[in-house]
């Protein structure tokens, strides 16, 4: 397991301790000892479940022919390149600058069959986890008929059969979820530090790792939303109802918004309401695969209010810049400069 590397905050002695649970090189003691862990420490099992999700990641090599990528910043830089705006099925090859998405099955062990899906820790649970890459996105179908549209840089694990009495999933980064009726087992999320708990409705799930909030916003039906602070007491959202957690300041902010609007991504759109532009830059980077430089930090906080379907990211960017104060520039090294006048 030694390809493996380290992501976001993960610790090297996280790293190693992880890798030699799995590798069953701990002893009887140390076994107690992490498992313990696991159930008492949130920030740590939450540290263990992103390693188990990013394992599918580092199988296959980042990198690229960099005639494909010279290719495809061709395509960028002369308006042509569009992102497919139909949801594709992740099995279909979709490549971005040489780089295919990752599918993967792995095979999860012990406890953590035990914790999240209640299977008995003699027994093993096969799991799944299906990722994007920038510039694509996936249809996904649950063994309950469950869709989840997976959005660009974005993964989901689940088990391939269910049990009995739950259905729990994992989510990191953005997705639409219409999920099959069940009263007997609920349909659980957890995405970040958040939990989303349904019997049938349709919501969306925004949870990115780089990102300083995480919002739940529902089309249809009611979902309860719990969070990691024992203080901030669970919600219950209905048609149009938005929860943003904070997680620096662990507040929460309850808006209402027109349920059209949600999940606008899932029917090719590029949708902004009055969003910050360094928001709107990091998605548009996940949308079209690209990367941004900002010259002055301070053109992060203007104000961007945008609704495009099926545009060329140039067509994008000549919209910003006419609508606001900003400019952009494509550069040789593949990368967009954005400058201009603070707002």
């Amino acid at each position: 397991m030694s390809y493996l590397y380290m992501q976001g905050d993960m610790s090297l002695e996280n790293f190693e301790y992880f890798e030699k649970y799995l590798l069953e090189e701990l002893s009887t003691d140390e076994i107690d000892e992490f498992e313990k862990k696991l159930r008492d420490d949130v920030q740590f099992a939450q540290g263990y479940r992103d390693f188990l999700i990013q394992l599918d990641n580092t199988v296959e090599a980042k990198g690229g022919d960099s005639a494909d990528k010279n290719s495809a910043w061709k395509k960028v830089t002369t308006g042509i390149y569009i992102p497919s705006s139909g949801v594709k099925p992740i099995t279909q090859k979709s490549w971005n600058w040489g780089k295919a998405a990752s599918i993967t099955i792995i095979m999860c062990l012990g406890l953590l069959a035990f914790w999240l899906y209640g299977i008995s820790p003699e027994k093993s649970v096969e799991m799944v986890t299906k990722s994007t890459v920038e510039g694509q996105k996936a249809t996904i179908t649950l063994a309950d008929g469950t869709t989840v549209r997976l959005n660009s840089s974005s993964s989901v694990s689940y088990p391939v059969e269910f049990s009995d009495s739950t259905r729990k999933i994992m989510l990191s980064g953005e997705a639409f979820f219409e999920v099959t009726p069940d009263k007997s087992r609920p349909f659980i999320i957890s995405s970040g530090e958040l939990e989303t708990k349904v019997l049938g409705t349709s919501f969306n799930i925004r949870s990115f790792p780089d990102e300083k909030h995480q919002e739940v916003a529902v089309k249809s039906g009611t979902v309860q939303v719990t969070f990691p602070v024992q203080a901030l007491d669970p919600v219950k959202l209905q048609v149009g109802d938005v929860v943003i957690y904070d997680h620096a300041s662990s507040t929460v902010e309850l808006e209402k918004v027109d349920p059209e609007s949600i999940a606008l991504w899932t029917q090719g759109y590029i949708y902004f309401e009055n969003e910050r532009l360094g928001q709107v830059l990091k998605s548009l980077s996940r949308w079209y695969g690209v990367e941004f430089s900002v010259e002055d930090p301070r053109l992060l906080n203007c104000r961007v209010t945008l609704k495009q379907r099926d545009e060329t990211l140039k067509n994008i960017l000549e919209i910003l810049k006419y609508a606001s104060y900003v400019d952009y520039k494509f550069t040789e090294n593949q990368m967009i400069i954005i400058k201009g006048k603070p707002c």
